[in-house]
């Protein structure tokens, strides 16, 4: 993938921006669709923008606080929404016929600075007919971007020119956005207080299960029909164990929704605050089309980053809770370190990883021995794995061979389609699937959908799964269902909005 520099002046004021967007288009040989404008920015809250540049519009927002990364996209100017088959060629395609029309101007060193194209992938190549909700594949490039990172703010304008373009009203809506963006009058810190709910913004501790008696009802409010669907998942797990038995399966992982409905629309802005808040070593992500439907969620699973041709993979599985006090929290630690069961469901998945990337051509040179990651409430099995990339090699073709892996799908992968849609009564939409985005250099960064939920309005539905494989235990995996469910269901409640089943 290429996109053309250009060269100006330092832009510090309206004329130099005229005149460059002016020049950008008078002097290329090839004339360009799009000028990707990038400019400093003092520290900013990437979510703060996306309210201010506006949260109900299609965006695109990632946000990982322990990393100090954030960023935001909204209004695309170029889009794809692709069903069928050889999606992530399509996408890519996409990216590459775009980048070829596109000059890059401005302050282009800064971190996350020139275009950026943002993805959701759904699980399925195939979603359901009836429950399309988001397409196979949705790549856009936005109007707006604001990106922060470790403290160095980013606005990035990508603007389309034509012959018939008014570069005036171009050159002012950009200047203004941009100078909008450097005062707090026009966009608050979501962490100073009312604007963006009542979450502490502290990250610490293991209290995310804390919350209050009125929050307590909800929850209660929430569970109508909670023994029916774990019969369905009792029933489906043990069909799971018998086809393993019977060397059909090695693994699957079943996953479960939770159908509820708040009194009013969830704020965006104030759950995702709650989230990133709370999980400060998650991914906060929302992905929201042009509908009002967005998919929002904190993941704990990167599922590749590539940073000037390195790749780093997360291979994530096995879980425990955390104890409550600090030697209990040490031995539940030790004990999923130990565990046959647990390993096992680890190795599978590391292994995937690294065949698939071989058959790429590419050989790990670095494999980390699997540790704990630890979450508020759960803890799992992470190895790193680190590969560098040949130059020849798209990201989007990382990202086929990868996805899905055994950590959200089960193995041998050519039958896992066919079960889940068996033992799964719903549609997994962008549950489980590649989230992030490309830029021009070919870095990338793609997060897994889990820990999430799809929101319209006031209709919620929360999705979690658990991995079924030799020697689980159906109740447990069902225990361990509800765990996730129930940390995503208290992020999304607050004391003065109910949940009942929907």
């Amino acid at each position: 993938m290429t996109v053309t520099p250009f060269r100006v002046p330092l832009i510090s004021d309206p004329k130099a921006l005229y005149d460059c967007l002016v020049a950008c288009h008078g002097t290329a040989s090839d004339r360009p669709s799009f000028v990707s404008l990038s400019l400093p920015l003092p520290k900013v809250d990437p979510l703060a923008a996306l309210e201010a540049l506006g949260s109900e519009k299609a965006h695109f927002y990632w946000e990982h606080p322990t990393a100090e990364t954030a960023v935001m996209a909204v209004q695309p100017v170029a889009e794809l929404r692709f069903n069928g088959r050889d999606r992530f060629t399509e996408a890519q395609r996409f990216i590459a016929k775009t980048l070829r029309h596109t000059i890059s101007v401005g302050e282009t060193s800064l971190p996350l600075a020139g275009p950026h194209f943002f993805c959701g992938f759904t699980f399925f190549e195939r979603p359901h007919a009836e429950a399309q909700r988001f397409p196979a594949a949705t790549v856009f490039l936005p109007q707006w971007q604001v990106a922060c990172v470790r403290g160095q703010g980013v606005f990035v304008a990508n603007l389309r020119v034509d012959a018939v373009s008014n570069f005036q009203q171009l050159t002012d809506l950009a200047w203004q956005t941009w100078q909008r963006l450097h005062h707090p009058w026009d966009v608050q810190s979501a962490d100073s207080g009312n604007d963006f709910g009542n979450g502490s913004g502290n990250g610490s501790g293991n209290d995310f299960g804390n919350n209050s008696i009125a929050e307590a009802s909800a929850l209660t409010l929430a569970l109508g029909s909670e023994s029916q669907h774990q019969n369905r998942f009792l029933r489906s797990a043990s069909a799971i164990l018998e086809e393993i038995r019977r060397g059909h399966l090695e693994k699957l992982v079943l996953a479960e929704t939770l159908e509820v409905t708040t009194l009013q629309p969830l704020s965006r802005a104030a759950t995702l605050h709650k989230l990133r808040s709370r999980y400060a070593d998650c991914q906060t992500f929302s992905m929201q089309d042009n509908q009002g439907q967005s998919f929002i969620g904190a993941s704990p699973e990167r599922l590749l980053q590539v940073q000037e041709r390195w790749l780093t993979a997360d291979a994530l599985a096995g879980s425990a809770p955390r104890g409550k006090t600090l030697p209990e929290d040490a031995r539940l630690g030790q004990q999923l370190l130990e565990s046959t069961k647990d390993i096992h469901e680890h190795e599978v998945v590391r292994s995937f990883i690294q065949k698939r990337l071989q058959q790429l051509g590419v050989n790990p040179q670095s494999i980390s021995p699997a540790h704990l990651f630890q979450l508020p409430n759960i803890q799992h099995l992470r190895t790193l794995v680190s590969a560098k990339l040949p130059a020849t090699l798209p990201v989007l073709e990382v990202l086929a061979a990868l996805h899905p892996t055994p950590a959200v799908a089960g193995t041998p992968q050519g039958r896992v389609e066919d079960y889940l849609r068996g033992y799964e009564p719903f549609d997994r939409h962008l549950y489980a699937a590649p989230l992030g985005w490309v830029d021009a250099q070919g870095n990338g960064h793609f997060t897994v959908g889990i820990r999430s939920a799809l929101v319209q309005g006031n209709q919620v539905r929360l999705y979690a799964g658990a991995g079924i494989v030799a020697g689980s235990n159906p109740q447990k995996e069902w225990a361990e269902v509800q765990l996730k469910l129930q940390t995503l269901r208290q992020a999304l409640v607050s004391s003065d909005r109910a949940l009942r089943h929907g």
